[in-house]
């Protein structure tokens, strides 16, 4: 049986991301907008861990890198170190309940943004952390519809 080509959904589902990440957001409300780029390549590796994994995820920073205007790199450790932590865990959180996994975003989202954290303090530049529970409340709220939305793109394209 041939393979089937996952190319469509996945470029597809990575601009819908970028669309919106970029979408213009004004004061307080930009620290609760949650990482789009990141919840879609979580989704996609623990969907398809044999095709995308960590090389993927790191791809995915590398993209991330070039439209937040951060160092080369800083979001391809974070974006790998997630998507390492997501690919280990494939197996089992496909038969996790949605509560479950959004606690896992939950808990991936806060690691992230202290990683963050740390990765702009070597450079002393401050970052307030007082809006990570948040932005990880909201993140687990949207990727309850990132979730769904891969499901029927990878189902789709499957059979």
């Amino acid at each position: 049986m041939k393979p089937v080509s996952l190319t469509g959904p996945v470029t597809f589902s990575l601009i819908i991301a970028v669309i919106f990440q970029l979408i213009p957001v004004s004061g307080d409300w930009i620290l609760w907008r949650p990482n789009f780029l990141m919840l879609v390549m979580i989704a996609w590796v623990l969907y398809q861990p044999s095709r995308f994994g960590i090389g993927f995820a790191a791809l995915v920073g590398l993209l991330a890198d070039t439209l937040f205007r951060t160092a080369l790199g800083h979001y391809v450790l974070v974006f790998a170190l997630c998507g390492a932590v997501a690919y280990l865990l494939s197996r089992w959180l496909t038969y996790f309940s949605y509560f479950h996994r959004a606690v896992l975003i939950f808990l991936l989202v806060v690691f992230s943004e202290l990683l963050q954290a740390l990765l702009f303090s070597i450079w002393d530049v401050p970052m307030g952390l007082q809006h990570v529970p948040v932005l990880g409340f909201v993140s687990a709220i949207v990727w309850l519809l990132v979730d769904k939305s891969i499901a029927s793109l990878n189902f789709m394209y499957r059979s």
